[in-house]
């Protein structure tokens, strides 16, 4: 990946969480909808990932991360469910458990965010976080 694309996408990234805010205060269910699609699209990805053996080929941290990763994910999608299934007016007022549980799913998607823009940014350079051939047979690189 060229490094301008890049960095165009971890910025993007980064700014997922407040996009998502800004989708669900626009668009209101349909906004939550594109959220949960995201969060859910994440979860899929880190799963199949895990699935397919990467974390064993990955470093620690980042094998850490993509662990990390698929948590949030799964929780942030879990956590964007009742306000779809439910499809509340965003012109109710709100119960005291609807804004704890719209603080949960805030923070997990925030963390979401966060973990993937960390492992982008790992996934950029040059080794992408992955063993070294040499370190793998434990035999120190020179």
């Amino acid at each position: 990946m060229k490094r301008a694309i890049g960095a165009i996408v971890v910025g993007l990234s980064a700014c997922g969480y407040p996009l998502t805010q800004l989708a669900i205060r626009r668009w209101g269910v349909r906004g939550a909808a594109m959220a949960e699609c995201v969060c859910a699209g994440l979860v899929i990805r880190d799963a199949s990932l895990v699935a397919g053996g990467v974390p064993g080929r990955l470093r620690r941290v980042p094998a850490a991360l993509l662990f990390a990763e698929l948590g949030a994910a799964v929780v942030a999608s879990l956590a964007g469910l009742p306000p779809l299934l439910s499809a509340q007016s965003a012109d109710r007022a709100a119960s005291a458990s609807t804004c704890a549980s719209d603080g949960a799913r805030r923070a997990a998607v925030a963390a979401l965010f966060a973990i993937h823009t960390v492992r982008f940014c790992i996934y950029l350079r040059p080794d992408r976080g992955r063993r070294h051939p040499a370190t793998e047979r434990g035999i120190a690189p020179e």
